[in-house]
């Protein structure tokens, strides 16, 4: 065959419900450990009095979709400002192929993946930070990435957002966040703008979930004070309203409730 003629032929498809994350080549160290299901817990959500923080069903559902990538070395890093040169310091506890990195400049650190992600078709990867979790001096900087067609890997990316300071990342600390997202439901959605009163049944839904919200704050404020007189620690369980932890009005859509999401372990299907 002429080398200058390209192939004809066509990668394999990836199967519908499938993401596959193919390890770079020339990669020698066990990179395995290094993805997993997004966790549902932080460390300041388990801070919180009673552990309040996830009866809030919407936050920890985001916690818990998609999958996480890791920090693979311990690591501090610090950067100088536009002003002071533009330049990233990193110490890291050893060498490792796929710690952080300056690269594009203005503040950013990046992290090159050991994977190139494939979806189905029509299927892309929105690429985040992990959900719910605060880094003081920075913010992950989010992409969407065409993963059904591109034939390369993508990096994660954080921006500094003030200078000389110092930031650390542990070893097995989430860095990013990927989670599939159907590209038709962009283009083809339409979004509508109405008045309530078009729909009075969900109009009465409205006004007597904000009238059961009122008393259940009443009853708090009354319980809290009656707790600090008694020297009681809150109670929060008593109080909450768990309507939506109960999926109570999930027939308006006939959709089946779902307060967390449990991605599948990576199965590591090499043959190597």
């Amino acid at each position: 065959m002429n080398n200058d003629q390209t192939s004809s032929s066509s990668p394999l498809p990836v199967p519908e419900n499938k993401i596959l994350a193919y390890v770079i080549p020339g990669v020698k160290s066990d990179v395995s450990q290094m993805i997993r299901p997004c966790s549902v817990t932080r460390d300041w959500m388990d801070a919180t009095p009673a552990r309040y923080a996830y009866r809030c069903i919407p936050l920890t559902a985001a916690n818990s979709m998609g999958w996480e990538l890791l920090n693979p070395v311990d690591v501090e890093i610090s950067w100088t400002g536009i002003e002071g040169g533009d330049q990233l310091n990193i110490k890291a506890e050893r060498k490792d192929p796929f710690a952080p990195l300056p690269h594009f400049g203005s503040g950013t650190i990046t992290w090159y993946l050991p994977f190139l992600f494939r979806t189905p078709p029509e299927y892309a990867l929105l690429i985040s930070g992990p959900a719910n979790h605060d880094k003081q001096y920075l913010t992950p900087l989010d992409a969407f990435v065409r993963t059904d067609w591109v034939p390369f890997p993508f990096t994660m990316n954080w921006r500094f957002t003030e200078a000389n300071k110092t930031v650390k990342f542990k070893a097995g600390e989430p860095i990013c966040r990927i989670t599939p997202y159907p590209i038709a439901l962009l283009n083809e959605v339409e979004l509508e703008l109405h008045d309530m009163n078009e729909d009075p049944e969900f109009m009465q839904r409205v006004q007597q979930w904000d009238k059961n919200r009122q008393i259940n704050y009443q009853k708090q404020r009354q319980a809290e004070q009656k707790w600090a007189s008694e020297g009681r620690k809150p109670e929060l369980k008593e109080l909450w309203n768990s309507q939506y932890a109960k999926g109570v009005g999930s027939e308006i859509s006939q959709a089946a409730h779902q307060n967390l999401f449990k991605c599948n372990q990576p199965i590591d299907k090499r043959k190597s």
